[in-house]
């Protein structure tokens, strides 16, 4: 799998930014059947072969990670990770 390496904070999914939009950020605790996980991270990869995708990983200490979501041909608005020294 190749990635493009650059560090997503946020992605927000939707044309109506930011009132319509799904927000998912990095670090965010969610539930799923009760069990309970965090985005761990957000990644501009290459999915369905040629296609760009952003595919968002979860974790959890019973499960370890995995590929949760993968974003294709959606309006987006990113979050890059910056750092201030």
């Amino acid at each position: 799998m190749n990635t493009i390496m650059k560090i997503i904070r946020k992605i927000s999914v939707g044309r109506d930014y930011p009132n319509g939009s799904i927000h998912y950020q990095v670090g965010k605790e969610i539930n799923l059947l009760g069990q309970m996980y965090t985005i761990s991270s957000i990644m501009l990869e290459y999915v369905e072969g040629d296609k760009l995708g952003y595919n968002i990983y979860i974790e959890s200490q019973e499960v370890g990670t995995m590929l949760w979501k993968t974003i294709i041909d959606m309006p987006i608005h990113i979050e890059n990770d910056i750092t201030f020294m």
